[in-house]
Formats: C-alpha cells, sequence, structure tokens
C-alpha cells in the first residue's frame, strides 16, 4: 500500500466520520494517527511487508541529518494535534478545520500532491 493511497483512505473516512457525527469513531482515527506518528508504525509500510516479506525496503527510510523522523510521521503528529484542537477543545468555533483536513487529505490522495509533505520535507525531514 501507498502512502498515497493511505491519504486517500484517511481523507474519505475523515469525511464520512465527520458527516456522521460519530464522535467515538473520530477519537479512535485520532487515536490512530497518534499511534502512527509516535511509534512510526505506520499502516502503508505493515501492509507492505506482509506483501512483499521482510525484504521490504522504504526509500525514504534512510538517515536524515537534520531531524530523527520522516515528513510523513509528522504529517500524522500534525493532523492528530490539529483534529484534536479543533474537535474536542473548540468544536463550535473551529467547526470548519477537521472538515478542511478531511478534504485536504482526500485530495492529496487522489493527485500524489501533498504541500504538508512537500513543505516538510522542504525543512529537512526526509
Amino acid at each position: 500500500m501507498s502512502e498515497r493511497a493511505y491519504r486517500f483512505i484517511l481523507g474519505t473516512t475523515l469525511i464520512v466520520l465527520l458527516y456522521l457525527q460519530a464522535p467515538i469513531p473520530i477519537y479512535i482515527y485520532m487515536g490512530v494517527l497518534l499511534f502512527e506518528g509516535v511509534t512510526n508504525w505506520r499502516i502503508p509500510i505493515i501492509v507492505s511487508r506482509l506483501r512483499y516479506g521482510a525484504d521490504y525496503h522504504d526509500p525514504f527510510m534512510g538517515h536524515c541529518p537534520r531531524f530523527g523522523f520522516d515528513a510523513e510521521r509528522m504529517l500524522r503528529l500534525i493532523v492528530f494535534v490539529l483534529l484534536l484542537i479543533s474537535y474536542i477543545g473548540l468544536p463550535e468555533v473551529a467547526w470548519f478545520f477537521p472538515w478542511f483536513i478531511g478534504f485536504m487529505l482526500f485530495m492529496a490522495g487522489m493527485t500524489n500532491i501533498c504541500p504538508m509533505v512537500m513543505g516538510l520535507r522542504w525543512l529537512g525531514f526526509r
């Protein structure tokens, strides 16, 4: 599974959960993002290793001189923090941000152009 397909699935799932107004599944969604961000056990890498065996090598898992983790991991942490602030902290004021995040992840999965990941790689994340 590629990161592109996973971003598409993340965006679609978030849009559907927001539309259904189901808070418990959104908390689980945020927990998965936090788990992936903290441990770097990302679902696309796990699926690829299960499909192709232990010989699978992620091209972005090299050494990064500036920061110790990659842009995809940082993306998950940023999305978690933004969802935490906007969905749990200020839901009446910042109701737009979870929808915006969902549609941006959806479009990043469709086009394979994720401005957040591109910007994080430009900053020095691998």
